[in-house]
């Protein structure tokens, strides 16, 4: 994505973000009935620690849409064979980098209580879905950018390792006691 789209498509998302209107309100694993979870698809090493969360997700009654983004122009093999897990393809993200079609439309439309950014990317298409959500509370990798999200978890350790962050997001959204 060249600077020009990019510079646009933080000008678009800007104003969308200001229209947005969501409720804020802290959620747990017991508190929570719905959950989106986003990742990056082009990684094929994500696949199985996002298949188990989205296993433990449902263990805990918590019925979940899994998005993953490919940016890739054709979308890698290993993506195919994934039935549960929904993927937001290059075709379907404007030019200036906002989801477009009946996948970003589901998601911007669905009724969500927690919302997992499992990317440590900072790519045009996750801020997008992440800022314009309506989700009730939102949970992701730390950054310095300004950002949508409530909580942010910091793996300083392993930035690298989806598993460790996974790990950690269970641990502290278990944690959280929500307001009744």
């Amino acid at each position: 994505m060249n600077r020009i789209s990019k510079y646009i498509g933080k000008r678009v998302l800007r104003k969308k973000f200001q229209e947005t209107r969501r409720i804020k309100e802290v959620q747990n694993f017991e508190t929570a009935h719905y959950a989106t979870v986003l990742f990056d698809a082009d990684k094929p090493e994500n696949f199985p620690v996002i298949k188990a969360f989205w296993k433990f997700l449902e263990s805990q009654r918590i019925s979940s849409l899994v998005i993953g983004i490919s940016l890739m122009k054709k979308p890698p093999e290993h993506l195919l064979k994934w039935t549960n897990f929904k993927i937001l393809n290059r075709k379907q993200i404007k030019w200036y980098g906002k989801p477009k079609g009946r996948l970003a439309q589901e998601f911007y439309d669905r009724e969500t209580d927690i919302l997992f950014k499992i990317c440590d990317c900072e790519s045009l298409p996750f801020e997008f879905l992440v800022q314009l959500s309506n989700a009730k509370f939102k949970v992701g990798y730390h950054t310095e950018e300004p950002n949508d999200l409530d909580l942010m978890i910091n793996p300083i350790e392993n930035k690298e390792d989806i598993r460790y962050f996974v790990k950690q997001v269970r641990i502290y959204v278990n944690m959280l006691n929500p307001s009744k």
